[in-house]
């Protein structure tokens, strides 16, 4: 996706979810690789079932300009 970057991989939906409202929270645009797939087969937002590896993980993208302070936000949100 051009101009748009990944920031993080999320083993599940709950943590997808977490991640991604705390972002949004902080003005951040947000896309949510599989959220849609990951669903239909019941390891949709916010579940804890691990993400189905067939259809890949939770990417979590964020537009370039963005990159690096989402990047330090997610740093800061694990070391809470």
């Amino acid at each position: 996706m051009s101009g748009w970057a990944i920031v993080a991989e999320c083993p599940n939906g709950l943590w997808a979810a977490l991640l991604r409202s705390y972002l949004e929270g902080a003005g951040i645009q947000v896309w949510l690789e599989n959220e849609h797939m990951q669903h239909t087969l019941g390891a949709g937002l916010p579940s804890i079932v691990p993400a189905n590896a067939a259809l890949g993980p939770f990417r979590l993208w964020v537009p370039v300009p963005q990159t690096e302070t989402a990047l330090r936000l997610i740093e800061a949100f694990f070391s809470l």
